[in-house]
């Protein structure tokens, strides 16, 4: 069941502090031939920069472009499973284990993937795979509609090519980082960027360690077109080092394999001096006459194979015709359009991974990495900076262990954590001790004991932290304890208070001390600084312009659940009267789950409702089996990141 989190259980989880990955030397691979001139030939992936000044070389990889900012992360739930202590004790004997799964459960995370990725351990994971939004425009990309993931697609479209480039660099090379001296990545691409891609590739990962260019051909209802209909996608698939998992995997012959067979001429040529008969298969009758005829065949017999198919496996080639295109009807459809199906990451991850290993999918969408990945017994991580693309992931794998899995093996809870947009309310639920440590790492301080008044350090200048709740408002006498606290240190002349609110003596108090009006502590300057004010996180700003709305807090939207009769057993459900609590916010999603068990699973088809223009569907009709007492449960997402659960019992007559 999905528990609700006490107080004492909120966990904020310590990122970790990991050097970058290297790029590979490989000076002869791009080197220009003399005779051709001093013509300058890149050799570092797009977006890499090394610094020269007063003759120090200073790397920044990808970090000018997309500096480095340490922000906590919010475990806002947790899916129980009833294992988690086994997974719990697996991690004592791997601190890799451990530093990836600190709570022992799979993780699922909101939030920017780079940020994310930035703040797990180096050399953690086993098999990456990612389907990043393709080059091909801002409409076909933008599927959940929420405000992060358009904000993402303008960050990758700025620039071209060049932009599209340098934003999927800084990510591959943190993948890279992550992943095991035996690990492998599998990108997938279509043809806007897939060569550009794969130039950047070899400078990250080594041209030596670039193994497959795969073909996913499929078939799917296309119009009338003045091209050749796009009928494939190219999946890179490249390795990091050393002798990486590779389990063979053997595939049924397709009917264009069979048909080619039951065209063709067996030809069993005259045995040659070696004593050893040749079998050749010839396609054209013509040609083998010809052949015998001009004296360059000599045949014992040639006979028409009629009914001979072939029936055993082959060893999966590097171009997949047997994986269909995820039609709109198949069960696992979810409802959006880049949904990949289930058993292309089958075969992904059980040729690269064994039982036990990690798998990661940073743009995870509707989960059908981490759903695999753990009906097929993977530990895993995956994130997506849309909060409902994580709701529908997070839907996913609950039914997929309640369905699929059952009692088969022991499955680890998974948790669902936010970086950088936090809901407000579970904050104010955190003990004082939690509460502080949050805010300082949130402001980019360093948390202390709490001793003398004085919370945590940020740049040599003390921080004092508030009470939890949001009615709590900071008082005049907090401000002269603060103050007359840094007086007693005698570190510095100034101190930041961080508080959801502040009254009006604090504010005339602080005031007092700027304006030197106090004699024994008229030197302390004291900032008040309110959560969430553009203050606050003025430390993120300063690095980059672009990263103001990666610092946030959200409410949950206001649920207003309408129930109709229509007919015997058929009820329809509304929520298009509901609101959203946050800033510009919109009601962007709703699931629904008619046999509600503890556990939040929505019911297949309610997941992601959309009409022919792609705009959300707030209202659903349902026919229950048979009459009775029915719990129900809707989940509502705003285009913030707010979202929020009601769970309804209802008579069905």
């Amino acid at each position: 069941m999905t528990k609700k989190l006490q107080d004492s259980e909120i966990k904020f989880i310590e990122p970790a502090d990991e050097e970058g990955a290297q790029i590979p030397e490989q000076r002869e691979f791009f080197e220009m031939p003399t005779r051709f001139g001093s013509v300058p030939v890149d050799a570092a992936p797009i977006g890499w920069e090394i610094v020269t000044r007063r003759a120090e070389t200073k790397k920044t990889e990808f970090k000018h472009a997309y500096p480095v900012i340490r922000l906590p992360f919010q475990e806002v739930s947790r899916i129980e499973f009833g294992h988690n202590d086994e997974f719990l004790k697996q991690n004592e004997k791997n601190p890799k284990l451990n530093a990836l799964f600190p709570t022992g459960a799979n993780r699922l995370f909101f939030g920017d993937n780079l940020h994310i990725m930035r703040q797990l351990p180096s050399e953690s994971i086993d098999l990456i795979y990612i389907d990043p939004p393709f080059f091909s425009g801002r409409n076909y990309n933008v599927i959940f509609g929420d405000k992060n993931e358009v904000r993402s697609f303008t960050d990758i479209w700025e620039g071209g090519m060049p932009g599209y480039l340098v934003w999927l660099n800084a990510r591959l090379f943190e993948m890279k980082r992550l992943l095991k001296p035996t690990g492998s990545i599998y990108v997938h691409l279509d043809w806007h960027a897939s060569h550009y891609v794969k130039c950047e590739m070899d400078k990250i990962f080594g041209v030596d360690n670039f193994q497959n260019e795969i073909i996913w051909h499929y078939r799917r209802w296309t119009n009338a077109s003045s091209n050749y209909q796009r009928m494939h996608d190219i999946i890179l698939y490249y390795t990091k080092e050393g002798k990486p998992t590779f389990n063979l995997v053997e595939v049924e012959p397709t009917e264009s394999q069979a048909a080619v067979v039951e065209k063709g001429w067996n030809v069993n040529k005259v045995p040659s001096k070696n004593g050893k008969v040749l079998q050749l298969l010839i396609y054209d009758q013509e040609k083998v006459d010809a052949a015998v005829k001009a004296g360059k065949l000599e045949l014992e017999r040639y006979d028409r194979l009629v009914d001979r198919t072939i029936t055993k496996k082959s060893a999966a080639s590097d171009t997949w015709t047997d994986i269909q295109y995820l039609h709109s009807q198949a069960l696992e459809r979810i409802g959006y359009p880049t949904q990949k199906p289930e058993p292309l990451l089958e075969r992904i991850i059980e040729v690269s991974s064994n039982e036990g290993d990690v798998v990661a999918d940073f743009f995870c969408g509707g989960g059908t990495t981490p759903a695999v990945a753990q009906r097929l017994n993977r530990r895993w991580v995956a994130a997506d900076q849309s909060r409902i693309a994580v709701a529908i992931t997070a839907d996913r794998i609950s039914k997929t262990v309640e369905e699929k899995i059952g009692k088969m093996f022991p499955v680890p809870d998974f948790t669902v954590e936010h970086w950088g947009i936090y809901e407000a309310p579970k904050i104010e639920k955190l003990d004082a001790e939690a509460f502080k440590e949050f805010v300082i790492k949130a402001f980019g301080g360093r948390a202390e004991s709490a001793t003398n008044n004085i919370h945590g350090i940020r740049e040599g200048v003390p921080l004092y932290v508030g009470e939890p709740s949001r009615k709590s408002q900071i008082t005049k006498e907090d401000v002269s304890k603060f103050a007359k606290a840094i007086f007693d240190e005698k570190r510095t002349n100034s101190g930041t208070m961080l508080a959801w609110n502040f009254s009006a003596d604090a504010k005339a108090a602080a005031d007092i001390l700027a304006a030197r009006e106090n004699k024994r502590i008229d030197f302390v300057r004291l900032s008040l600084v309110r959560l969430e004010s553009d203050e606050f996180r003025d430390h993120i700003v300063s690095k980059n312009r672009d990263y103001e709305e990666l610092l946030s807090f959200i409410q949950p939207p206001r649920i207003k659940l309408e129930i109709t009769k229509i007919k015997s057993l058929t009820y329809e459900f509304d929520v298009s009267e509901s609101t959203s609590l946050n800033a510009d916010g919109v009601i962007a999603n709703v699931q629904f789950d008619f046999e509600y068990r503890g556990r939040f699973t929505t019911t297949q088809g309610y997941s992601f409702m959309r009409d022919k223009g792609g705009h959300a569907i707030l209202t659903a009709q349902y026919a229950f089996p048979k009459p009775g007492t029915y719990k129900i449960a809707c989940s509502v997402q705003d285009n913030q990141g707010g979202e929020k659960t009601e769970v309804r019992e209802i008579e069905v007559r």
